[in-house]
């Protein structure tokens, strides 16, 4: 089940960039001698997760998008986003404008294709 607080999600709908994170940041400079310096820590949230509709593949009702604007008008809501077997904290990524994009599948037809911007906490 996919679940965005208490909106269930369609089951196609997918998460775009599930593998392009990594836990740890590195930063590296070079000493006067020549050797390297290196700070790594790991990441304990801040994980991307952009949900998209694609139209080939998922549609969403007018009645979930607007669900979707709803939460998305929240200033520091924080959801529960439920993906398959994974719970996670999430919060809306309005520091990477639009937050949500919705387009309509076609004019007047209450189903729409797009994306929402997630992050975990």
């Amino acid at each position: 089940m996919k679940k965005l607080g208490s909106l269930i999600l369609p089951e196609s709908l997918q998460w775009a960039d599930r593998y392009d994170w990594a836990p740890v940041v590195m930063e590296t400079e070079r000493s006067l001698t020549g050797t390297p310096v290196i700070w790594s820590q790991a990441l304990s949230g801040g994980r991307p997760v952009t949900l998209v509709a694609e139209k080939s593949v998922t549609w969403l009702e007018q009645s979930m998008v607007e669900s979707i604007q709803a939460m998305a008008s929240q200033a520091g809501a924080v959801f529960t986003l439920t993906w398959n077997n994974d719970t996670f904290s999430v919060m809306f990524r309005h520091h990477e404008p639009p937050v949500i994009s919705f387009q309509p599948v076609r004019i007047n037809s209450g189903r729409f294709t797009g994306s929402i911007k997630l992050m975990t906490l």
